[in-house]
């Protein structure tokens, strides 16, 4: 917890200005409430007891009028500060958690459950709002407020004085008690989302392997058993919400009426002005409201926390790729193809060996297809390429460079990656092709969508280029959904084209459209296809086997 707390504590630095601004306002609140309940005890007092006119009252009420419409103001702007306040501490860390998981990379991200990670990103994120717009604000006014209200009052009754003040050190130790409880029922909480989110998406994701198998009904009484557990730690956790409520209430319940006791008989036995007694007693809620207040908002710190824990178990990832040195290439894109070396490249994965003093060289604009087995270490050569992960020993030079000496922006700039599976988000064909290249013009996305044989199925679909479909291209056949990701690679036009089986389980139709779109991409760049089985086109074949290179055929 402590590395937790001093996490949150940390971010909280980054918002200091709108959190004092917060903080300050809130004082000004309060302090015009004390002026607002002052001028109402003594207006009363007159009017009762002193039977004032109307003309001799018209500036207290006057002054009443305007304490009013103040406070208003100065509550909306409390609100905006503190709205600003976790708008940015979200927005700081949300950027952080993001770019951190793009610089760990998918290789070191495999064995998280995409579910999970979506839920710490949105979800894990959202839960710090009220941490930063509410709990803290409160903490410091919990000190604040309380010290101003007993700052009026002791100097009117030093009797009802100490009573606020010895009745409210029993608040925050129920919070502290109660607190503790809620904070592991949040983390059991948290671990079941997460485990939730990651089975409903697997099984989403999974969609025809389930039908395939029939397993409708078993995957369903899963997602519902998941559900009713989720259902009942929730409802665990409002219990103690709801709990730490009632004791809150009923201790401030308690001192308010032991304030309102005394105070009365003491006006009773003429030891007491009624408009001090009036005003002690209009104060004495709004005293213990704060700290009732921070009660509530204590159970954002818990909810926080455990968001917290979940979130830096993701920030602690370590990438499995070094980030570059001083990089002595410039960061500036190159526009031809790059020439490639492997120089006795070694990896270890789990202490196995899975390439072992790998040697070759890609010439510029060469295609060359790398085969071998299953596990051989094709898949591992990619991911060194593509910078997700770094050679255990040995050295991947490009244009003669060492390739961790590219900035990894630079680098992502000159290659294209095409895979089995390529991932298509919910929107249209031409957000999805356009994703390849950002300000791409429609010009450039209709050129890359013929040059991908794109424009072979548009017009069976119902609005072309701009036909909706759904994520991991619902709607659209496998061929399909490769050609639209292949168009993806003509708009970056790259230096580097790097593909992993991307004809593999396609009907021949479409793997001779995906192919001849291949070939047209191909032209005047260096290309590495990864298959395994023989390559028709490349210039020639090198075969890995116990993770070395042997020439093919």
């Amino acid at each position: 917890m402590g590395s937790t707390t001093a996490w949150l504590r940390e971010n909280s630095r980054k918002v200091r200005l709108p959190l004092a601004a917060t903080i300050a306002l809130g004082e000004l609140s309060g302090i015009l409430l004390i002026i607002q309940t002052w001028l109402l005890a003594r207006i009363s007092d007159q009017v009762i007891f002193q039977h004032a006119s109307a003309a001799s009252l018209m500036s207290a009420f006057a002054a009443l009028l305007s304490v009013a419409p103040a406070r208003f103001l100065v509550l909306w702007l409390g609100r905006r500060a503190s709205f600003e306040c976790a708008s940015r501490a979200k927005r700081d860390v949300r950027r952080r958690l993001v770019a951190h998981l793009r610089d760990v990379g998918p290789v070191a991200l495999s064995g998280i459950r995409s579910g999970e990670v979506v839920t710490v990103a949105v979800d894990a994120v959202e839960a710090l709002d009220g941490y930063f717009s509410r709990y803290l604000p409160q903490r410091a006014l919990s000190i604040l407020l309380p010290f101003t209200v007993l700052a009026a009052v002791f100097p009117l009754d030093w009797i009802s004085g100490l009573v606020l003040l010895a009745t409210a050190a029993f608040l925050p130790v129920t919070m502290i008690l109660i607190g503790e409880e809620s904070h592991a029922r949040n983390q059991r909480l948290w671990a079941m989302l997460a485990r939730m989110s990651g089975t409903f998406l697997d099984v989403l994701q999974g969609l025809t392997t389930v039908k395939m198998f029939s397993a409708q009904r078993r995957e369903a009484e899963e997602i519902e058993h998941a559900s009713h557990d989720y259902r009942a730690a929730t409802m665990s956790v409002l219990r103690i919400a709801f709990l730490s409520s009632f004791m809150l209430e009923l201790l401030s319940a308690v001192s308010i009426a032991i304030v309102a006791v005394a105070s009365g008989l003491r006006l009773m036995a003429g030891g007491m002005q009624f408009a001090r007694a009036y005003f002690i007693l209009l104060a004495a809620p709004e005293y213990f409201l704060v700290l009732r207040t921070l009660g509530t908002f204590y159970h954002m710190r818990m909810e926080a926390m455990s968001a917290a824990e979940r979130i830096s178990a993701l920030l602690e990832l370590k990438p499995l790729a070094r980030t570059p040195s001083a990089a002595p290439v410039a960061p500036a894109r190159q526009a031809g193809p790059c020439g490639i070396r492997f120089d006795a490249v070694s990896f270890l994965f789990n202490e196995r060996v899975v390439l072992q003093d790998a040697s070759f060289i890609v010439a510029a604009a060469e295609h060359v297809a790398l085969t071998g087995a299953s596990g051989a270490g094709k898949s591992t050569l990619l991911n060194i390429l593509l910078r997700f992960l770094d050679p255990a020993r040995g050295v991947v030079l490009v244009e003669g460079m060492p390739l961790d000496a590219f900035p990894r922006p630079a680098w992502f700039e000159r290659i294209a990656w095409l895979p089995q599976k390529p991932t298509l988000f919910h929107g249209t064909v031409r957000e999805n092709i356009a994703l390849g290249k950002s300000g791409s013009t429609e010009e450039g996305i209709r050129r890359a969508a013929s040059l991908a044989c794109v424009d072979e199925f548009l017009p069976r679909l119902a609005a072309g280029l701009d036909t909706v479909v759904g994520e991991g291209g619902q709607s659209l056949s496998r061929g399909q959904v490769q050609r639209v990701a292949l168009a993806r690679l003509f708009l970056r036009a790259p230096s580097l084209v790097l593909l992993d089986e991307p004809t593999a389980h396609l009907d021949p139709e479409s793997a001779a459209l995906v192919t001849e779109g291949i070939t047209a991409l191909g032209r005047g760049r260096t290309m590495i296809l990864v298959t395994h089985r023989g390559a028709s086109g490349m210039d020639r074949t090198l075969e890995l086997k116990a993770g070395s290179i042997a020439e093919g055929a």
